[in-house]
């Protein structure tokens, strides 16, 4: 037994289908076959049921928990090494949320690729929840996303602290306070009061989103049962209905940097109260870090505290 039968028993017990695990590996469908009959051989043992579909057995399923483990050991000890060697190649696999990556990593990766220009950078996207199961499991090196909801076995270091904005489109102000709408827009320039808005259309981020649950937290608190018309996993998308009149959604004030003529369509009320929400960089506690990861941590930690000065 060998890492490459482990990585090929790994990878036909994700797919399970020799088609799909022989595309990944780009060898033969035959050849994939035999390599897992060999392993089964040497073994003793079926590691998969194969009618009526491919299925792992309980001596697989054992196999797959102890490969992936070592397989990731290979991994990390492989890393230590290219390190010792100093040659400053190989690559770092970034986690980040759907939406904030176009606003934390144009001030981080090109200080980064600066200092390591033979490092090949990975972006893995995800929602909070995704990424601190990867970080666990050693499919990413750091995350760039929300602070983690269950820290246990994840280290963090705080970047920002972001405040949610509600923005209104103008012509809901003016259906709602007609005359006195101006006036109401300096009331709401420091808070908004979501209770005048209860009636309105939603534009919200799907259930599970973290911006999703501390907007949902605020509601409750407010004994407000919103009006969603639409849910969806992109904030920019929420935010162009928005835009265009369809109905009230929730925005991070750290994205307005980007929003053009926005301000022209529609109103940022700020959410009062403990509707922030703290991105950080996130590593994997007892993993080895290289130092390529270890400076990006330092480079990111060091362009978020510039910007807040």
């Amino acid at each position: 037994m060998n890492f490459s039968n482990l990585e090929y028993f790994v990878t036909v017990a994700e797919e399970l289908n020799i088609t799909k695990a022989a595309e990944r590996l780009y060898i033969s469908q035959q050849s994939l076959s035999n390599q897992i009959i060999k392993l089964e051989n040497e073994l003793n043992v079926k590691l998969f049921s194969r009618s009526p579909s491919l299925t792992l057995t309980y001596a697989g399923e054992t196999l797959l928990k102890h490969a992936k483990n070592l397989l990731d050991s290979r991994d990390q000890m492989l890393k230590e090494i290219e390190d010792i060697k100093e040659s400053k190649r190989g690559t770092i696999k970034i986690g980040v949320s759907h939406t904030r990556g176009r606003v934390l990593l144009p001030d981080i990766l090109p200080s980064f690729q600066a200092k390591y220009p033979l490092v090949e950078v990975s972006l893995v996207e995800g929602n909070t929840e995704t990424l601190e199961s990867k970080l666990r499991h050693g499919e990413v090196d750091v995350a760039l996303s929300f602070a983690p909801r269950i820290q246990e076995g994840i280290e963090s270091v705080e970047l920002v602290t972001d405040r949610l904005l509600l923005v209104v489109p103008h012509k809901f102000m003016d259906e709602l306070f007609g005359q006195q709408a101006d006036a109401m827009r300096k009331k709401f320039a420091h808070s908004a009061d979501l209770s005048v808005f209860k009636d309105c259309p939603f534009l919200l981020l799907n259930k599970g989103n973290r911006i999703r649950t501390l907007v949902d937290s605020c509601f409750e608190k407010n004994k407000i049962t919103p009006n969603i018309i639409l849910e969806t996993e992109n904030t920019e998308t929420a935010f162009s209905l928005a835009r265009v009149g369809m109905g009230i959604t929730v925005y991070p004030a750290m994205f307005l940097s980007g929003v053009g003529t926005a301000a022209g369509e529609v109103d940022f009320f700020p959410i009062i109260g403990e509707e922030t929400a703290t991105l950080v960089v996130s590593y994997a506690q007892g993993r080895y870090l290289s130092t390529a990861v270890k400076d990006f941590i330092d480079i990111a930690v060091g362009v978020w505290q510039q910007r807040q000065i």
